[in-house]
């Protein structure tokens, strides 16, 4: 749903030449470990992709396959342990990814659908101290996805849809070095589950098809420890929380052949590691 808008669109055998979206946060977020670190920053990124195969199946299933690419800016501040105090600010971050991937949908009969994704992303940027002593930051990543929904129809054009997703990541950096230590980096793969729910209705506004709909999810990192290794001293820093997040959002069919969708939400933590998200996510595809 986020890269798409809705499995509506997709339920025919048409291809869509090109869709896209543009997406940003603003985040607060705390981790445990052994210097309790914690980042407040923006992400913007903007991603874009096209159909490669589509086609119905025998059951009236639909499969669709295609590639995407995307790139993603993140920077902000970084405050944890240092000299004796707890909080304190200890330098900033900025950190550019750029994506390449793959994905599959099935949809079947009734609305439901399974949807995988396989990417891949190279990072570049770099981690500097509040005493401007810094490192350049590369690594690659791999992240893998799977989720599903079934749409049961409720009155008056009303569709509750339940979801679970689960997410893999494993990341990579390259090790590094400032002027007083090498710096090297051990990162455990991290899994992260979703349930939840979106309510959809559909509306029209002078003759232009409208899908308002409200969603709710939990979240939850099943954890993993990082290691930042300096020579021979160890920093590590466990992933681990629960979170709830809340949002909503639109999705117009402004021709047969082009839609548009807008999505906002927002995300706190229930236990675990602190999380503040706000995330907003526009969007748009073409068929021919």
């Amino acid at each position: 749903h986020e890269r798409r808008g809705e499995q509506s669109l997709l339920s025919n055998t048409e291809l869509s030449p090109v869709w896209g979206r543009i997406f940003g946060q603003d985040s607060k977020m705390a981790y445990s470990g052994t210097v309790s670190p914690s980042f407040d920053g923006t992400l913007f990124g903007l991603q874009a992709g096209f159909d490669l195969f589509g086609r119905e199946t025998a059951s009236g299933q639909t499969d669709r396959a295609g590639l995407f690419v995307a790139y993603a800016s993140m920077n902000g501040d970084v405050r944890g342990q240092a000299l004796g105090r707890d909080n304190l600010s200890v330098g900033s971050m900025d950190i550019n990814g750029t994506s390449v991937g793959g994905y599959w949908t099935r949809i079947g009969q009734g609305g439901w659908y399974l949807d995988g994704v396989l990417m891949a992303t190279f990072f570049g940027g770099n981690a500097t101290s509040s005493r401007d002593i810094g490192i350049d930051v590369g690594g690659t990543g791999v992240t893998a996805s799977l989720e599903g929904g079934y749409p049961i129809a409720l009155a008056q054009g009303w569709t509750l849809e339940p979801q679970a997703q689960l997410v893999w990541q494993q990341l990579s950096l390259d090790d590094a070095s400032d002027r007083f230590a090498s710096v090297s980096f051990d990162t455990d793969g991290s899994v992260t589950g979703r349930l939840g729910a979106r309510l959809q209705g559909e509306t029209a506004i002078n003759g232009m098809a409208l899908q308002p709909y409200l969603k709710a999810n939990i979240w939850h990192d099943f954890g993993g420890t990082s290691h930042v290794n300096f020579d021979t001293t160890d920093i590590s820093t466990e992933g681990r929380s629960t979170s709830f997040e809340f949002g909503g959002g639109v999705i117009a069919k402004v021709t047969d052949k082009v839609s548009i969708f807008a999505t906002g939400d927002y995300t706190t933590n229930l236990g675990g590691d602190k999380r503040r998200i706000l995330e907003g996510n526009l969007g748009f595809s073409v068929k021919w």
